[in-house]
């Protein structure tokens, strides 16, 4: 019974009710929308990096991270590489040389990374070979083919066709350099990535730097990336000779984006909430005090006082549960549609690119994410609920029966 009393006080002024919890659904709403936007622009540089360089898992010599030295190179790299293929969860692997060299031209020089790689294995785990922008992915008759980022292609004033001079240290510690011809130029969402990586044949990359067949790295593609960690955990113990890191351990600060990202859906919800916490409460205020005769008569006629606070705490729970299911659903059917479709940033594509941010953004929630809103919405009507429910608990029924 007390259920549908509660029900019917929430209606009982229409125009009130429907503004708050127009309220509600609008600021549910519109904080869905902002925090799906941000968590989106947060999975495109997540995954960016991990399509253009850092793969789910990579492994190395212990050391070779920090120092970058040539000599620190896998262990019986291609049996390694083998193994790594054939792990459970694995969908594929791809070794390289990782050499730090400058590249250099005519018109000018920068700092790159090398990467010594066999094209069709590196083809399964990065999304170079479909970044091509002109040319080809080492379909080529070139001697030395290279592809290079446009990023870098402009800034040494390069085109197909071009000639670029590696130079690096070799693996006997001497300086070496080749001479390399363009094949080909990718774009991916990071122009910090396309700034800084060259990638070449490993057969050229040995023969220049005396690698003979060595790699340092080797970056593996899980099948299921939400298995990342416990694959990245499985590997470590059967290479305990080697560094096995996922891409959270590699980049640390792209890890830490994305953990930002969830906090910052929880504060955004609970600003939103806390702000709409006054108007019901004073939704609900006004409500107990056009009700003081009401209540004081039921009061007298027997109803305790629980009865009556677990009234208003129905009233408030109800109230915000239309309005947060409402808003949720909107929500959902909102970044689904946008999601669709993309938001077009083109105004802030060079910005955006520097932190691997394509300039069409798509709306990302999780699924996990909307029963946490509801919970808090819940949480929001009960805070909202004590005032009001406080004020009804001292009610002195023979009080309210004379004084309204």
């Amino acid at each position: 019974m007390i259920w549908t009393i509660a029900w019917r006080n929430v209606w009982r002024n229409k125009k009130r009710s429907a503004i708050i919890i127009s309220a509600i659904i609008f600021g549910l709403w519109a904080g869905i929308i902002s925090v799906g936007i941000t968590l989106g622009m947060m999975q495109q540089m997540v995954d960016s990096a991990i399509a253009s360089s850092l793969s789910h898992i990579q492994i190395h010599q212990p050391g070779f991270l920090e120092h970058k030295e040539i000599s620190l190179t896998i262990a019986e790299g291609s049996t390694v590489l083998q193994e790594a293929e054939a792990f459970s969860g694995i969908k594929a692997a791809s070794g390289r040389a990782v050499i730090s060299g400058m590249a250099s031209t005519t018109q000018s020089a920068a700092g790159v990374e090398i990467y010594g790689i066999i094209p069709e294995k590196e083809k399964a785990v990065t999304c170079i070979s479909q970044k091509i922008q002109t040319g080809t992915y080492f379909d080529s008759d070139k001697r030395n083919p290279l592809v290079i980022g446009r990023k870098l292609a402009d800034r040494l004033e390069v085109k197909i066709g071009s000639k670029v001079v590696l130079t690096a240290q070799a693996r006997d510690s001497t300086i070496s350099a080749g001479a390399f011809r363009i094949v080909g130029i990718y774009k991916t969402e990071s122009s910090v990535f396309d700034e800084i990586s060259v990638f070449a044949e490993q057969q050229d990359v040995d023969k220049i730097f005396g690698l003979e067949g060595q790699i340092h790295e080797i970056a593996v593609l899980v099948e299921n990336s939400d298995e990342v960690d416990s694959v990245s955990v499985k590997l470590s113990a059967l290479l305990p000779q080697l560094q096995v890191q996922s891409w959270k351990q590699l980049s640390k600060i792209l890890a830490s984006y994305v953990e930002m990202g969830i906090q910052m859906l929880d504060i955004f919800m609970i600003l939103i909430l806390l702000t709409l916490i006054f108007g019901i409460t004073n939704t609900l205020l006004m409500g107990v005090v056009e009700r003081m005769r009401e209540l004081g008569v039921v009061l007298a006629l027997g109803m305790n006082h629980r009865k009556v606070f677990s009234l208003v705490l129905l009233e408030s729970v109800m109230l915000s549960l239309v309005g947060g299911v409402i808003g949720v659903i909107l929500g959902i059917i909102s970044i689904e549609i946008i999601a669709k479709y993309g938001i077009d940033l083109a105004l802030f594509s060079e910005g955006l690119a520097e932190f691997g941010i394509s300039q069409v953004t798509y709306p990302y929630l999780p699924v996990s994410q909307y029963p946490k809103i509801i919970l808090m919405v819940v949480a929001t009507a009960v805070i909202a609920a004590v005032f009001p429910g406080i004020k009804a608990l001292r009610l002195n029924p023979i009080q309210a029966i004379r004084t309204y």
